[in-house]
């Protein structure tokens, strides 16, 4: 006889946490913690090194792939000196998170914050930010738009 197992699902435990998270701790603390995971996250799951963005964008979406969490493609703004991060497909725990269904956006600013500190010529004065003027916020994004860019000096 063949019998079939079901794969646990998360997603009501997750929708629930994330509005307990949201309700306790307020939008700061929810997207800090978030960070912290991602950056847990990147380092638990890391890239090799890798000597040129392309290669770097193949061999982060085989890691996302293998989480199912969507692809990413960079660019690099060379005018900016800002790496513009795009992100695709990011799950959503239902409409959690402001703008509805972005409650795990900022678990990719960690994510992606350590994965490009760890490359060679990474700087590590650096900011990693959404990028929401940029994103459709109209609808339920399908896109998650990161920039990483040096920290802007306000010396003279």
């Amino acid at each position: 006889m063949t019998t079939f197992k079901k794969q646990p699902d998360f997603s009501l435990f997750l929708q629930a946490l994330s509005w307990e998270i949201d309700d306790q701790a307020g939008i700061e603390v929810r997207n800090e913690l978030l960070r912290e995971v991602g950056r847990g996250m990147a380092g638990r799951l890391a890239p090799p090194l890798c000597n040129t963005l392309d290669t770097l964008q193949i061999e982060l979406n085989a890691l996302l792939s293998m989480l199912g969490w969507g692809y990413v493609s960079l660019e690099l703004l060379s005018e900016e000196k800002t790496l513009r991060i795009v992100h695709e497909d990011l799950p959503q725990v239902g409409s959690a998170g402001e703008p509805p269904g972005t409650w795990l956006a900022p678990v990719l600013e960690g994510l992606y914050g350590r994965w490009i500190t760890s490359q060679p010529g990474a700087f590590g004065d650096y900011v990693v930010v959404r990028d929401l003027e940029a994103e459709d916020l109209d609808s339920v994004p399908r896109q998650t738009i990161i920039l990483y860019m040096r920290v802007r000096s306000n010396a003279l």
